[in-house]
């Protein structure tokens, strides 16, 4: 084995220093770019959130209306307040049906007529939504309830599962979006489902001021390292390069710093 010198350790030094050097630089964008991923994503997060939220309070606006609207009828009889019903539920194409409640019993309903059906405040949430799968008349379709309450009158106002797809699929990633009313979940798709049991962990969650409900904003695993590996993909090669560049011209600087020290002595 040739013995080391020390020019071969000086050599093994500036080799190394150099590539340090032309390290530094890919490092440094492979982070930037790593943080623009990351403020992309939640840049984007922001806006699916406010949008949802502007079009689920926009919906929940409208029934609130129409149900303040009638509430006063809930002090006659069905016979007298059930033409008045249907007028507006024709009126607002966001209803599908309107109910007066006094002392929490529905008596008269545009979908049964008269009727004496409890009303438990105990099933909405905060006491004034609730969203089921399905009921008796629509069993395969969403639908979420709006409850107002000036006791002993009230008014549910009951609109399709179809409205609250509609928004999240007007958003710009409707996969990714879903809405929790109480323990209940519904996505783009329509289907409800449990939030406690099957709903995945959010990427970021957000309560609506007005109306208490969560909008949910989640990706599937390794959804953020999938974007950084496609950036990274389009990027690497201008990152090499400056790399490359970087090597060159350090060991460049170098080579002619000990010709000259050489030439020094």
């Amino acid at each position: 084995m040739p013995p080391r010198t020390p020019h071969s350790g000086h050599a093994l030094l500036a080799l190394l220093t150099t590539l340090l050097i032309g390290l530094a630089p890919v490092a440094c964008g492979l982070m930037v770019m790593a943080w623009q991923v990351n403020k992309q994503l939640d840049d984007s997060t922001d806006v699916v959130l406010r949008e949802t939220r502007k079009g689920i309070d926009s919906l929940l606006d409208a029934l609130h209306g129409a149900s303040n609207k009638v509430l006063n009828l809930a002090e006659f009889s069905c016979e007298k307040a059930l033409p008045h019903l249907h007028s507006e539920v024709v009126a607002n194409p966001e209803l599908r049906s309107l109910t007066l409640v006094r002392e929490n019993r529905a008596y008269c309903s545009t979908l049964r007529g008269e009727s004496g059906l409890l009303v438990d405040p105990g099933e909405y949430f905060n006491h004034r939504l609730r969203l089921e799968p399905g009921n008796d008349n629509t069993p395969d379709s969403a639908i979420l309830y709006y409850r107002l309450q000036e006791y002993p009158y009230g008014v549910l106002a009951v609109a399709d599962g179809k409205l609250l797809q509609r928004v999240l699929q007007g958003t710009r990633q409707p996969d990714s979006v879903s809405l929790q009313f109480g323990p209940m979940l519904i996505g783009a798709s329509g289907e409800v489902i449990d939030a406690n049991g099957q709903a995945p962990t959010p990427y970021r969650s957000q309560v609506s001021p007005l109306y208490g409900y969560t909008i949910h904003v989640s990706y599937p695993p390794g959804h953020a390292a999938g974007q950084l590996w496609e950036s990274s993909l389009s990027i690497a090669p201008s990152l090499l390069l400056v790399g490359l560049m970087t090597a060159m011209g350090s060991y460049w600087a170098m080579y002619r710093r000990r010709r000259t020290l050489r030439h020094l002595v």
